[in-house]
């Protein structure tokens, strides 16, 4: 098994980045075969357009589907696309991990799905790419109600289901990390133990 880890916090020392290094930790002690793409920290660009071939002729009308295909089938991809799709061909299973913001994606992480889950590559007729296992860990700003929860579920499963199922990947449930701000710090490491464990949960590792 190999894992690809996509982190999207613009700062290291916030609890995404606590929640992906406990990730980190939990496959190194597993033994398990991982890529890591931290989006900030490579300052990956989100914003899909010509620019993303090489060879996109310059006469034509600009249209996403059409130039991503042209990509593919020249190998003309730009290599902060190719490199991301490079990782996603040699993986099992893709981890997001992010803070939802405005009930989605933040918008780098927006960017790269536009960017690298290409059409012809990830989708569409022919599709290339194998459908794979994928997971989100997820901060909140936090739930006062069952009926809170509720709707943050419903808004997570739909961020997986208008990707990820219409891919046919396989789906894994949610990490979700309710109000973190307002925690304390032990309560903060009680979450943490808790990603572990539902980390061994899904990859099914063994506590012994």
């Amino acid at each position: 098994m190999k894992i690809y880890l996509v982190v999207a916090h613009p700062e290291q020392d916030s609890f995404n980045f606590a929640l992906h290094n406990t990730a980190v930790g939990v496959l190194k002690n597993a033994n398990i075969r991982f890529d890591v793409s931290d989006l900030y920290g490579q300052n990956f660009n989100p914003v899909a357009g010509r620019g993303d071939t090489t060879n996109f002729p310059a006469g034509d009308l600009f249209q996403l589907a059409k130039a991503q295909r042209l990509a593919l089938s020249s190998n003309s991809f730009v290599n902060s696309i190719s490199q991301e799709q490079e990782k996603l061909v040699s993986s099992d299973l893709l981890i997001f991990q992010f803070p939802l913001w405005w009930w989605s994606f933040p918008g780098i992480l927006k960017g790269w799905i536009d960017r690298v889950l290409t059409s012809g590559f990830a989708y569409g007729h022919n599709a290339i790419l194998k459908p794979k296992k994928v997971m989100y860990s997820i901060t909140t700003g936090g739930a006062d109600s069952k009926e809170e929860l509720d709707y943050y579920q419903n808004k997570i499963d739909g961020l997986y289901q208008d990707i990820f199922g219409f891919m046919r990947w396989e789906i894994l449930p949610a990490f979700i990390a309710h109000g973190v701000q307002q925690k304390t710090h032990d309560e903060r490491q009680q979450i943490l133990a808790s990603y572990q464990e539902h980390l061994k949960m899904v990859l099914r590792i063994s506590n012994t």
